[in-house]
């Protein structure tokens, strides 16, 4: 579950937060005045998405950068659109 946050709510009861984001897996989006500026996910998330340092994630940009300058064959070029 997704929830805002204001970063006084969070001074105010950081101990909760982090019990609600531990053991009920809530996200945070933590806002200062009304402006989004973190999150807190729990640590399996972070696991998931950020921990592997050789997965680099990629644009759909960057995508097609690497299609332009890696000239692939036509099959393999068919192979990847397939792929989408």
């Amino acid at each position: 579950m997704l929830k805002n946050i204001s970063m006084l709510d969070l001074r105010k009861r950081p101990g909760q937060v982090l019990d609600e984001t531990f053991y009920k897996k809530y996200r945070f989006v933590v806002n200062r005045n009304k402006k989004a500026m973190a999150v807190i996910i729990p640590l399996e998330d972070f696991k998931r998405y950020f921990e592997d340092e050789d997965i680099e994630l990629y644009s759909k940009q960057r995508i097609k950068e690497f299609l332009k300058e890696d000239r692939l064959s036509p099959s393999q070029l068919k192979l990847l659109k397939s792929q989408k």
